[in-house]
């Protein structure tokens, strides 16, 4: 080997030298990473005496206390007077009250010690919960003192060639049914519930403790989301200002499933008057459908309805803290029949009420 050689091998290996040394170096006064998972049982349990704190406030059952304390009378509808099948059609004329009854009621929380929302920095000192409320068995008691009857007859054609037979149902009879004392008919139902909260971790001698930042707001869709009514917005307003609403998370942060800190939740003053403004995708033929529109704040329910995919208000706080505005859609078919699904909609939009 010449001495070129030696030269040219002797570079090549303090260049190796160099480089192992510099790594060293750099790693020195470094922490080695996380365990992964990091979190141990200790952790689960703080969330839980954290949840537990704020349980009362987001237990969705909440949004379905209460009655229809008004009377209404459904309509008979162009569409009342078709039937595919030709049975008789059942239709409330008068119903005094509906009453919810829940019962069944489910919850549980799915904890994430990791990163679930992109838009937050990734960190080993956080939990990340959807939180779900559930019920199997709710139900919907409807009093009524009278009820439509439409009886169909049916309705033989024989046209084209080859001739082909058509049957359709035509309205053979309409009779009012009156009844007193009043009757009764039930609707039972399911639904569920979600949201999701973000708890921060913090470092105590001894202690794992684990703080609510940050929250969304909730849905619940009866029974699914798949039958319920489509709200495509909520808009609130008062002097100056107005903000919409929309369901899914949102860039500039006006999703009911963006993930907010609580301290820059929707800000009312007590005694504020806010106005509401609430708008549906569905029903399809508002001829033949219409939608009921409800408003909860503080334990009350507003009928809020002005059209058939719309509904407006206004309400106010008079207790300062965190609050929830209710607002709940009800397709008027599932009210009106005593027959068929129960459906309906409810968003809840979590709300921080302060002294003026």
């Amino acid at each position: 080997m010449n001495q070129r050689q030696l030269r040219s091998r002797f570079r090549t290996a303090a260049l190796v030298v160099c480089a192992v040394l510099l790594a060293l170096l750099a790693g020195c006064g470094t922490e080695p990473p996380p365990r992964w998972p990091w979190w141990t049982s200790e952790d689960t349990a703080a969330v839980d005496r954290e949840l537990a704190v704020w349980r009362p406030l987001f237990n969705a059952n909440r949004s379905l206390a209460g009655a229809l304390e008004q009377g209404y009378r459904p309509d008979l509808l162009f569409a009342d007077s078709t039937s595919a099948t030709g049975e008789t059609l059942y239709k409330f004329a008068h119903v005094r009250s509906v009453t919810f009854v829940p019962t069944d009621s489910g919850h549980r929380n799915v904890y994430q010690f990791e990163r679930a929302n992109d838009t937050l920095a990734m960190t080993d000192t956080f939990c990340q919960v959807p939180y779900y409320d559930t019920m199997a068995a709710c139900q919907a008691v409807f009093e009524y003192d009278s009820l439509w009857v439409v009886g169909f007859r049916p309705d033989t054609q024989i046209s084209g060639s080859p001739p082909e037979t058509t049957i359709t149902f035509k309205p053979s009879y309409t009779a009012l049914r009156t009844f007193d004392p009043p009757a009764t008919a039930t609707k039972t139902y399911g639904w569920s519930a979600t949201r999701v909260l973000f708890l921060q971790r913090d470092t105590m001698p001894d202690t794992t403790y684990y703080h609510l930042t940050r929250t969304t707001g909730a849905s619940a869709f009866v029974p699914t989301s798949a039958d319920a009514p489509g709200i495509s917005r909520v808009i609130l307003s008062r002097p100056g200002q107005i903000d919409t609403f929309f369901y899914s998370a949102r860039l500039d942060g006006k999703g009911l499933f963006n993930l907010r800190s609580i301290d820059s939740l929707y800000t009312v003053q007590k005694g504020q008057e806010i106005g509401v403004v609430v708008a549906t995708s569905t029903p399809a033929d508002t001829g033949a459908d219409k939608n009921r529109f409800f408003l909860g704040v503080a334990g009350t329910r507003t009928d809020i309805t002005v059209g058939a995919r719309s509904g407006q208000g206004t309400f106010s706080f008079s207790d300062t803290g965190y609050q929830h505005v209710f607002v709940e859609v009800l397709p008027m078919s599932n009210i009106a029949y005593p027959a068929g699904e129960y459906t309906g909609t409810i968003w809840a939009i979590p709300v921080r009420v302060i002294d003026q």
